[in-house]
């Protein structure tokens, strides 16, 4: 395993990221802690780790000092923890000096070793390297790590490409201007349309046309159900789980009841599977950072309970592949792309029911800033009826919880209300800076 391990970082050493795009995101890196990078298949973890390595080298260090191994590579299959140690021995056989030198060690799809966590503490407590590790699993974000790292881990998630990011690779904008001129509104009005057809997955922009990208993206779906879902957690009934995801796909942004889809799925179907297995499929779907799930807004627990999770999908160019008809949904989808830019922002998202059973899309709450803010999403608000379904109750809300900020994003439209609603098209919130 050793000279594997030789062969595989002297194969690194030669490689060429000149093509990588940059990201707009912070890169974390404090001493004592693993970075820990986590987010979907294929939504850029292994480019942003390379775009850390390329900054790293434009700040002087050498390539030998930068380790990079990936433990989906076929030649590490069956690796295990107590080979871990045949790292440190292959990498300081080739390069003994570095034990004193500055080093960082980049492990992408780590959690494909079992116990990888008592390898990293291990390095942590008794070397000076950096640690940077990247995984498909959202468990990495979350009170496991936590714990199996005991405090020694920040975290970062990357998802698919932001707008902004979008714009930038097309080179629409090098930089989003402060003031939006007339030309400025053109450009990223047809960017918006173009954003919201293709969606934020990097390796599809390239593609020639709609029938290969939509293939593209069914199979990073695909990929997700088998890699993530079934080998991972031994799923046998694939056939729910498949029919389960389907469904999410049709009901993007929409409140999704895990009950009402087993009594469908059982007995209009007549595919069995038990209510608790779906309950774990969702979560499993979670875990691989394809889907999310908000949660009613509430004091009380039994209402959260009771009420079901709304659920949105990682990307809009994934839902519009996966869709019969991606147009049919259009003012969901746009309520999909508002809830991954508010993520993006580091919002703690739900959803609210006023007391007269209206529904708020999202209050969201930043733990940083403090900020909290209401915002519906529509496509527009020219029809009376659709202008009073979304107003009201979003004043409404607003009072009973005592927020100031009440915002309504449409796809084209733009005002300020008596009431001190802001109406702001999608191409402009979605322009907004993003931590």
């Amino acid at each position: 395993m050793i000279e594997t391990i030789k062969r595989l970082i002297l194969e690194f050493q030669g490689k060429n990221l000149d093509y990588i795009s940059p990201r707009n995101l912070l890169f974390p890196i404090l001493p004592g802690k693993a970075t820990v990078i986590t987010g979907m298949r294929r939504s850029g973890k292994s480019s942003f780790c390379y775009q850390k390595i390329r900054d790293l080298e434009s700040e002087g260090l050498s390539r030998t000092q930068l380790l990079y191994l990936n433990f989906e590579d076929d030649r590490l299959v069956g690796f295990r923890l107590e080979d871990c140690q045949g790292i440190l021995d292959a990498y300081y056989s080739l390069y003994p000096d570095n034990r004193r030198k500055e080093c960082y060690f980049f492990f992408d799809e780590i959690q494909n070793i079992t116990g990888w966590e008592h390898f990293i503490r291990r390095l942590l407590d008794t070397t000076s390297v950096h640690i940077i590790l990247t995984g498909s699993s959202s468990k990495m974000l979350t009170t496991e790590i936590e714990t199996a790292m005991r405090g020694r881990s920040i975290s970062k998630e990357v998802l698919p490409f932001s707008f902004v990011e979008y714009l930038q690779y097309h080179h629409v904008f090098d930089k989003i201007p402060v003031n939006f001129s007339d030309d400025d509104i053109a450009r990223l009005r047809h960017g918006m349309d173009k954003y919201f057809r293709l969606g934020g997955f990097p390796e599809t922009f390239g593609c020639p046309d709609e029938a290969m990208r939509t293939e593209i993206l069914q199979e990073y779906s695909d990929l997700v159900i088998l890699r993530d879902v079934i080998e991972r957690h031994k799923v046998s009934n694939a056939i729910a789980l498949r029919y389960l995801l389907r469904a999410i796909y049709h009901s993007v942004a929409q409140k999704f009841s895990v009950t009402a889809f087993w009594k469908v799925l059982n007995q209009g179907m007549q595919v069995k599977c038990a209510k608790n297995d779906l309950y774990d499929f969702m979560n499993y779907l979670e875990e691989a950072c394809i889907i999310y799930r908000t949660e009613l807004f509430s004091p009380s627990e039994k209402a959260k309970l009771v009420n079901p999770d709304k659920v949105y999908l990682i990307d809009v160019g994934l839902v519009r592949a996966m869709s019969e008809d991606p147009e049919a949904n259009r003012g969901w989808l746009l309520e999909n792309l508002v809830y991954l830019h508010l993520r993006r922002q580091k919002y703690t998202l739900n959803y609210v029911n006023t007391s007269d059973g209206k529904e708020i899309d999202f209050y969201a709450f930043n733990r940083i800033t403090r900020d909290k803010k209401l915002i519906q999403v529509t496509w527009s608000l020219s029809d009376p009826e659709t202008r009073e379904r979304e107003l009201r109750p979003l004043d409404k809300a607003a009072t009973s919880l005592g927020i100031k900020e009440k915002l309504v994003i449409t796809w084209d439209e733009e005002a300020v209300l008596d009431n001190g609603i802001q109406v702001i098209p999608a191409w402009k919130f979605l322009a907004s800076p993003c931590q």
